[in-house]
């Protein structure tokens, strides 16, 4: 059994619910599978995966939330979230086969944005999207200075390797309390999609293991006793 397997076994148990036909996220179950992103070639400069898939296409997503210490090392950024997608591809769900997946670094708010203005000033952005980025920049920073418990508030490129391919107008924001409460907010090219809590990790003492849980299901297709009392 691998690392991920038993994971999802002590995380989640061995059975999964099956999608309900009253799920309006469901399409037919002659559906298709989304074909996996390839790799380019060798020293192509494109990036290997895909961009986040269309909001209407998800129907459900965990992110875990790591945090490597105030010294990770070089090259590695302290806070991370690893993100899981499913899509409706009209088959039942099983979450060891997430049809998307990746990790997004969590830097400070004007990091980000020093990216977007340099993208915009190259003609690869529209003032409309650095506006963007700016505004959710903003808003992370008055939270930060007036919200009492606030301890920490970062953004995060989606993006792919090789190197730090970023896509535009897709990132992250990510606030966390002193209190150790976390939400976060995907910024995407057709939308939002939030995750208004997280939940601690109380299934595994691994040091290496995620610090919380945050799942976004609107459509019920994964939720668990642990998802619904919080005892993650």
């Amino acid at each position: 059994m691998s690392d991920l397997e038993q994971w999802l076994d002590d995380f989640v148990g061995e059975s999964f619910p099956p999608n309900s036909t009253s799920d309006p996220h469901v399409t037919s179950a002659s559906a298709k599978a989304p074909k996996k992103a390839k790799k380019t070639s060798k020293g192509s400069n494109q990036p290997w995966y895909t961009k986040f898939p269309p909001i209407e296409r998800v129907r459900a997503m965990r992110a875990q939330f790591f945090d490597n210490g105030p010294n990770p090392g070089k090259g590695n950024t302290q806070h991370t979230l690893k993100l899981r997608v499913y899509l409706d591809d009209g088959l039942p769900l099983n979450q060891r086969e997430p049809h998307w997946h990746r990790v997004v670094e969590l830097i400070e708010p004007k990091k980000v944005v020093a990216w977007a203005v340099a993208e915009h000033d190259g003609g690869r952005l529209a003032e409309d999207d650095l506006a963007r980025y700016r505004a959710v920049a903003d808003d992370l920073r008055a939270w930060k200075e007036e919200e009492p418990d606030s301890e920490w508030a970062k953004m995060g490129h989606i993006g792919s390797p090789p190197g730090n391919h970023y896509f535009h107008n897709q990132f992250v924001a990510v606030r966390c309390g002193a209190s150790g409460e976390m939400d976060a907010v995907f910024h995407l090219e057709d939308g939002q999609i939030e995750i208004d809590r997280f939940y601690a990790n109380k299934r595994s003492r691994k040091a290496n293991a995620p610090k919380l849980h945050g799942l976004y299901d609107p459509y019920g297709a994964i939720v668990s006793k642990e998802d619904g009392d919080g005892e993650l």
